[in-house]
């Protein structure tokens, strides 16, 4: 499985049904420098299942204000308000929703944590084996979405007992007395 492709495109897929449906359809972006600053929002969510690892939302509280505003049906919002990091909080719910949808064609499944929004300054690098961060942006807006995962290891559940013994756990519970008795006689 080239994983790399599967969660670039799928990803992208997720961010544009996610901001699209709250503000304006995004598009990739060259890394522009106007997303980071020292006035910025960063939301995570947590998955763990086939991948372990987080996504990643971030955007300065401008931008945040504007999508926010736009999700609720709104002219505008102060940028300092708990609404505005709620928001951005749900806009990535919303995301993480959309790529677990869009994981599970690739028999992938994925179980997600709830947002851990916070004003902050940095977008913090990706610590797990593989990374994916693009920039957006939105109408007048840009924000960066980062996936950072691992690949869970699955081993197959071996059986130890014998084919024949597995074939008898189908008998009854009384069958099985029976033959038990029968055993020790």
């Amino acid at each position: 499985m080239d994983h790399l492709n599967i969660f670039s495109s799928e990803l992208i897929k997720s961010v544009g049904e996610a901001v699209g449906s709250v503000y304006h359809p995004p598009v990739p972006a060259s890394n522009d420098e106007s997303v980071y600053g020292l006035d910025g929002i960063v939301s995570t969510i947590y998955l763990k299942g086939d991948i372990i690892g987080k996504i990643s939302f971030f955007i300065r509280t401008s931008g945040a204000a504007k999508i926010v505003a736009g999700m609720l049906g709104v002219d505008e919002l102060e940028e300092d308000s708990g609404d505005v990091v709620d928001g951005i909080g749900e806009v990535l719910n919303i995301l993480t929703g959309c790529f677990k949808k869009h994981l599970e064609p690739h028999q992938l499944k994925v179980e997600i944590s709830i947002p851990s929004t916070r004003m902050t300054g940095l977008m913090p690098a990706g610590r797990m084996e593989n990374n994916i961060e693009q920039v957006y942006t939105s109408r007048d807006v840009a924000f960066k979405v980062s996936l950072s995962y691992r690949f869970v290891i699955k081993k197959e559940k071996v059986s130890l007992s014998p084919p024949s013994a597995q074939v008898k756990l189908k008998l009854s519970a009384a069958d099985l007395l029976k033959q038990i008795l029968s055993k020790k006689k």
